[in-house]
């Protein structure tokens, strides 16, 4: 007689990103996979389209209105003059990946925050983007993905040829 095998799978949302879960039991063996329905689709969405997706799903369970005065007394520090506005920060997820296979195991997140107008230019900084990232593979899709420079290589750019400076004689 042979093992049962199962295989359940579902397709969703994450951060306007299209996923894809598999979970796969093959007798003793079982394996789990998410990853992007394509590869080089990421989607992203504010704080501010976030808070209204929730207050939909959830309704009067979410206090929306208690979640802005929060963000506004950040936004401001109870000066209507600020210019921070939290509410435009878009969230992108660039990488989901996680691969499990008895005792291996693989992932790769990279979550990028696009400040755009949300945080304003002080002059003397502009903060634009901010990125984490974290990843135990070696799968050249997925690196590709994360759109990788290590501070290794970045290093290695700075002993370029030409960047040397010429010698005193």
């Amino acid at each position: 007689m042979s093992e049962m095998s199962l295989q359940l799978g579902v397709q969703f949302q994450l951060l306007k990103t299209n996923l894809v879960a598999v979970y796969e039991k093959n007798g003793n063996d079982s394996s789990f996979l998410l990853v992007p329905a394509k590869l080089d689709d990421v989607g992203s969405t504010t704080l501010s389209d976030m808070l209204k997706d929730l207050q939909e799903a959830f309704g009067n369970q979410v206090n929306q209105k208690k979640i802005e005065d929060g963000l506004e007394s950040l936004n401001t520090g109870n000066k209507p003059e600020s210019k921070f506005k939290l509410e435009d920060l878009k969230f992108s997820l660039k990488t989901a990946y996680i691969y499990k296979k008895g005792a291996e195991k693989e992932y790769a997140f990279a979550i990028e925050v696009d400040l755009g107008g949300a945080i304003p230019d002080l002059g003397f900084v502009k903060v634009e983007k901010l990125a984490f990232k974290i990843w135990n593979t070696k799968r050249n899709q997925i690196l590709q993905q994360l759109n990788l420079d290590t501070i290794e290589n970045l290093v290695k750019k700075l002993d370029a040829p030409e960047k040397q400076l010429a010698q005193a004689g």
